[in-house]
C-alpha cells in the first residue's frame, strides 16, 4: 500500500510532465497544418490571433462607403474567420476571377515541368509551336523564353491592356487563329528588359500545356492541381480553336480560390503530396522586374515590397498571400477605375493589422456579435428600385413592374443596379458575367409595326453607339403568358473592336412599346433566356 505521503510525492512529481504534456500537445496541435481538401474549418479570430474589432471596423467602412464587393474571406492558421458576401453575391456561388487565373496557368507550368513535359523556363518558346512559321521573325523573337512569357517582358508589341483600352486583344479575338496572332506580333524591344502586360502571352501558357502534355489545360489541371485540393466546381471559357483561356475567364468559388493561395502560402504542399515543387513557389513569388501596378511581378503574380504576394483580376479580384502572419485573404468584386485597389488597402489597413499575435487571443464575444450581425446585414437581400417601386423593382432573379402596362422577367441571381442611361428606360443591370440588360417603356414610333421595330427603329437607335449594324434575326414568338411578340437579333461592333450582339425581344401593349434587350459579347447562352422570360400579367 502506498502511504499518503508517497502519494503526494508521486503527484507532485506526476503534475508537472501533466503540464509540460498538455503545454506540448496544444502547442503542437496549434501548429498543424490543415489542409481543407473537403471544405475549410471556422473559427473566431481571437481564437486565431486576430482583432474581431479591426475586422469590424473594416466591415464598416466598406458598409458606409458601399463600395462595390461581392465577398471577403480570410484565412488565418488554416481557419477561415471572415466569410462575408456582399448581396446579390450569394456564398456558394462562383465568381469570374478575370487575371487572377494567370497564377493558376503559372502553377501550372510549374508541375509540367515538374512532370517533365516541359524542360526547363529557359526554353524558346519556339520549341512549342514546331512547323509553325512566325512573322516578323528575327534574332530578338527568336531568342524569346518562356520565362519572358511568365514575367510580362516577351518584348512583343501586344497593346491588349487597359493602357491600350485593349485594342490589341479585340484584334487577337477577332482572329482567326489566337496563338498565330500573338507569335506574329512584331517585337517592340529585346526580351526580358521590360515589363509589358500583356494577356496574349498568358493565351500562349495555356496553348504549350495543351501542346506538351496532350490534354486540355483545364483538365491537366483537374488532374494534377484542382482535383487534390478538391475543386470540383469550375468554369472556364475556351477560344474558337478549343483552347483554355489562359488569360482569364476562369470561375471559381472564394473558398476555393483561398485554396489555391493556402497551397502556396504551405510552399506546394497539401496533405502529404508535394503538388508544386517547393523551389517553384519561390522563383514563381519572388519580384523579377520591375511593375508599376503592385512594384515587381514574378512567374504571372503580383509582389509587394511589404512581403507578400498576390494573384490580382480585372475589377478588384484578389488572392493575397501573407507568409509573415500566415494569412491568405480573398477579395472578389466590382470595381472599376480609382476603386480597383481597395481591397489591397483594406489588406494592408485593417486585415495585416488584427493579425496582430501568433497565438491566441482572449475571447472578445461583443466583438464578435458584432462582426456577425455585419456579416448578416451585407448578405441581407434588398431590392433594386429605380424610379419608384411601381415602375419597376428586382429583387432575387426578378424584375416585376406593377404600373402599365404590367410586366417581369427573369435575370442571373448576382445581377447588380446599374444606372438609366436614356430615356424610356425603367431598369438597367449587369449579369455576373459583366453583360448589360435593361427594359423600356416608350410610346409605340408612329407608322412602325411590331414586326418592324427591331430592324427598322432599334437598329437604327444602335448607330449612334456602334458601326456595321446588321440585322441577323426578325421573328414573332408567342411570350409565356400568351402574348404575341418579336425577338430581334442584331449584331455590330462596338468602339470598331468588339463584336456585339443585341438580343431584343418587344411588345405592344395598352398603347405602349414595351422591350428587353441585352448586349453581349460573350456568355451569350447566358443573355438570351433573359429576354426570353418577358411576360405580362
Amino acid at each position: 500500500m502506498i502511504s499518503r505521503q508517497n502519494k503526494k510525492s508521486i503527484v507532485l512529481y506526476i503534475f508537472p510532465v501533466f503540464v509540460v504534456l498538455v503545454s506540448f500537445y496544444s502547442y503542437s496541435t496549434a501548429s498543424v497544418t490543415t489542409y481543407p481538401t473537403e471544405g475549410w474549418q471556422f473559427s473566431t479570430p481571437e481564437e486565431q490571433g486576430m482583432r474581431s474589432q479591426r475586422l469590424v471596423e473594416m466591415m464598416e467602412h466598406v458598409k458606409t462607403y458601399n463600395f462595390s464587393i461581392d465577398s471577403i474571406l480570410i484565412v488565418r492558421n488554416g481557419y477561415v474567420v471572415l466569410d462575408a458576401y456582399f448581396y446579390p453575391f450569394l456564398k456558394g456561388q462562383k465568381h469570374i476571377i478575370h487575371s487572377c487565373t494567370k497564377s493558376i496557368m503559372s502553377a501550372l507550368i510549374g508541375i509540367a515541368i515538374d512532370k517533365g513535359y516541359i524542360k526547363s523556363v529557359d526554353q524558346p518558346i519556339t520549341d512549342f509551336f514546331p512547323g509553325k512559321e512566325f512573322a516578323n521573325m528575327d534574332d530578338l523573337k527568336k531568342s524569346i523564353t518562356l520565362e519572358n512569357l511568365l514575367m510580362m517582358a516577351s518584348g512583343l508589341k501586344c497593346r491588349d491592356s487597359y493602357l491600350y483600352r485593349w485594342v490589341g486583344l479585340y484584334e487577337m479575338r477577332n482572329s482567326s487563329d489566337w496563338a498565330q496572332y500573338v507569335l506574329d506580333l512584331p517585337m517592340s524591344e529585346a526580351p526580358g528588359e521590360r515589363f509589358e502586360y500583356c494577356n496574349g502571352v498568358s493565351y500562349l501558357l495555356s496553348v504549350i500545356i495543351q501542346n506538351t502534355t496532350g490534354m486540355k489545360t483545364l483538365d491537366f489541371a483537374r488532374k494534377h492541381l484542382f482535383g487534390p485540393l478538391g475543386i470540383v466546381d469550375v468554369g472556364w471559357a475556351t477560344s474558337p480553336q478549343g483552347v483554355d483561356i489562359g488569360y482569364g475567364e476562369m470561375w471559381l468559388k472564394p473558398h476555393d480560390m483561398a485554396k489555391f493561395g493556402w497551397l502556396f502560402l504551405n510552399k506546394g504542399r497539401w496533405s502529404n503530396k508535394q503538388i508544386l515543387p517547393s523551389s517553384w513557389v519561390d522563383v514563381s513569388t519572388r519580384g523579377h522586374i520591375g511593375a508599376a501596378l503592385f512594384d515587381q511581378y514574378g512567374y504571372q503574380w503580383w509582389v509587394d515590397s511589404e512581403g507578400f504576394y498576390m494573384a490580382v483580376g480585372y475589377k478588384g479580384q484578389f488572392i493575397f498571400v501573407v507568409p509573415q502572419k500566415n494569412l491568405v485573404v480573398v477579395f472578389t468584386s466590382d470595381l472599376s477605375g480609382r476603386h480597383f485597389p481597395i481591397p489591397n488597402l483594406l489588406l494592408q489597413n485593417y486585415i495585416i493589422p488584427a493579425a496582430e499575435a501568433s497565438k491566441p487571443l482572449p475571447s472578445n464575444t461583443e466583438e464578435q456579435a458584432r462582426l456577425d450581425a455585419l456579416v448578416k446585414s451585407v448578405a441581407r437581400a434588398t431590392p433594386y428600385i429605380w424610379t419608384s417601386e411601381k415602375e419597376g423593382m428586382a429583387k432575387d432573379g426578378v424584375f416585376k413592374r406593377t404600373a402599365s402596362p404590367a410586366f417581369n422577367f427573369e435575370y442571373p441571381l448576382g445581377s447588380k443596379k446599374a444606372a438609366i442611361e436614356y430615356p424610356g428606360q425603367v431598369m438597367v443591370m449587369r449579369t455576373p458575367d459583366d453583360v448589360e440588360f435593361s427594359a423600356s417603356v416608350g410610346d409605340i414610333p408612329e407608322g412602325i409595326r411590331l414586326e418592324d421595330f427591331g430592324p427598322k427603329f432599334y437598329s437604327k437607335e444602335l448607330e449612334s453607339v456602334g458601326s456595321n449594324i446588321r440585322v441577323i434575326s426578325n421573328k414573332e414568338i408567342t411570350l409565356n403568358c400568351g402574348t404575341k411578340a418579336y425577338r430581334t437579333d442584331i449584331t455590330w461592333l462596338w468602339n470598331n473592336a468588339l463584336p456585339i450582339t443585341t438580343y431584343l425581344v418587344s411588345a405592344y401593349r395598352d398603347g405602349k412599346i414595351i422591350f428587353v434587350c441585352t448586349h453581349p459579347w460573350r456568355y451569350h447562352d447566358k443573355a438570351e433566356p433573359i429576354v426570353q422570360s418577358l411576360s405580362f400579367k
